[in-house]
């Protein structure tokens, strides 16, 4: 299930010997925001959804909108993912404008014989996924796996057969931004919340977001010398305007086309597939074990909870037993036959055993139960934190809005104070720094903007500046 801010979509999939098949679809439009608050119309919408689930609960997944989702490309130093799962939220830390407890993260890493070392990493606010499981709970619906809409995207894109190749992009066009995802050789590497700018009922004009998709290129290190996306698809509602294919190919120099789901989507009306992408990506990507899942920590599904704490009793209750066979067995070492002892040494390893098969090796029964129920604790340790506060990336957003797609900018530093904040960067002339210094000080979320400093470079055509502003209300 995919909710969107001018609509609910819904796919159920099953699987047959010939793949999945669609068996039922849902597109329920949701008023528009000026009709005020949409919860309760949400709510409703939602119950109308309720898939059908097994006797278990299970097989809900939802996606997470992506403009609430932050992510970075970042090197794991473990190859093993449940290591990688462990180190994942503080090696990402430095990168987030959140401290570590105030965060959900996961991540998806490229295949073990890729050259590419750096895995992308998707946070969350505790705060915001736990609204949104609010919203869920109270429709009735308790979903098994809430996953980023860019990696339902990327399923999907796996789903037809598109990852392969030296790469690719996808944009998903919404009402009110679009989701845009890159990838190379069959794996992940970026995803974007692109805001579309415009009133709704103006005509949409593509030629900005073509300059955010091109910039995204660079972010990706897509230039010359390595070409980007062989192919651009396209998906979501806006996906379907007339011409809109060859007016972003011919912005992009590159092939657009719409994402072709004609046998993943068999059943859909071909109008309605490309709304129904991140649904149905979501739909055939799943909660797999091995993929991304913000459902963790304190968040992480009550049933797998269940089972991971009925598993752990059952661990302490061996550990309780090795531990009195292995006292007993100190004891008898001293007072008993070697034969004896012996026996009941091979009694203690059967036990084991029969509690841990997986367990290729065994050197010190007791030892290694003990670190088997430790880890077993720290897994139900991590289903239990505080949401937190604070805008430095909507500040970075609003810079980023002032500045024209034509003007030559680099900020090369930004620093945010409780009350004040400082932009120095680069710029082709005086009159950028000054058409700059004019746009922020339109903006409400600044006031008293001040240019501090403003000098030519040493390099040819470059001036330094150094803008200092009030925050707003």
């Amino acid at each position: 299930m995919d909710i969107g801010s001018t609509g609910i979509k819904a796919v159920e999939v099953s699987r047959s010997l010939r793949g999945f098949r669609v068996d039922r679809y849902a597109l329920l439009p949701l008023a528009k925001m000026e009709k005020g608050d949409l919860r309760g119309e949400v709510l409703a919408k939602l119950r109308e959804v309720l898939p059908r689930l097994d006797e278990r609960g299970e097989g809900l997944v939802c996606t997470f909108p992506s403009h609430r989702t932050m992510v970075h490309r970042i090197p794991l130093p473990f190859a093993d993912r449940k290591k990688k799962q462990q180190v994942v939220k503080f090696e990402a830390e430095p990168f987030l404008p959140y401290a570590a407890d105030q965060v959900i993260v996961d991540f998806c890493s490229p295949g073990k014989d890729s050259e590419e070392k750096r895995s992308l990493i998707f946070a969350v606010r505790k705060k915001d996924l736990g609204e949104y499981l609010a919203l869920l709970k109270e429709a009735g619906l308790d979903p098994e796996g809430v996953v980023p809409e860019a990696v339902a995207l990327f399923s999907l894109v796996q789903a037809v057969g598109k990852a392969s190749g030296q790469g690719g992009a996808l944009l998903d066009l919404g009402e009110e931004k679009a989701t845009l995802i890159l990838w190379e050789r069959g794996h992940l590497v970026l995803a974007r919340s692109i805001l579309l700018p415009g009133a709704p009922a103006a005509p949409f004009d593509p030629s900005r977001l073509a300059e955010e998709v091109r910039r995204t290129f660079l972010s990706a290190e897509w230039g010359a010398e390595n070409p980007p996306a062989q192919k651009v698809f396209l998906t979501g509602g806006k996906a379907l305007l007339p011409g809109l294919e060859k007016q972003m190919g011919d912005l992009l120099r590159l092939p657009v086309s719409l994402l072709p789901m004609e046998e993943v989507g068999a059943g859909v009306p071909e109008d309605a597939r490309p709304a129904l992408a991140a649904a149905l990506g979501a739909a055939l990507g799943g909660a797999s074990p091995e993929g991304v899942n913000l459902r963790r920590e304190e968040f992480a599904s009550s049933r797998r909870a269940l089972r991971v704490k009925g598993r752990l009793k059952v661990l302490v209750a061996y550990a309780v037993l090795l531990a009195v066979l292995g006292i007993a067995a100190f004891l008898l070492n001293f007072y008993l036959l070697e034969k004896r002892y012996q026996d009941l040494k091979a009694e203690i390893r059967k036990e084991f055993i029969r509690s841990l098969p997986e367990v290729k090796r065994v050197v010190n029964e007791v030892q290694q139960m003990r670190i088997q129920v430790q880890e077993e604790r720290a897994k139900l340790g991590s289903f239990g934190a505080g949401p937190g506060s604070g805008s430095p990336l909507e500040i970075l957003r609003e810079l980023s809005l002032m500045v024209d797609p034509a003007m030559k900018v680099r900020v090369t530093e930004l620093i945010v104070g409780p009350d004040t904040v400082e932009v120095n960067g680069e710029a082709d002339s005086f009159d950028t720094v000054n058409q700059l210094k004019a746009r922020l000080d339109r903006s409400a979320r600044f006031k008293d903007v001040q240019l501090k400093a403003a000098r030519a470079s040493s390099l040819e055509n470059v001036i330094e500046f150094k803008l200092q502003m009030k925050r707003g209300a």
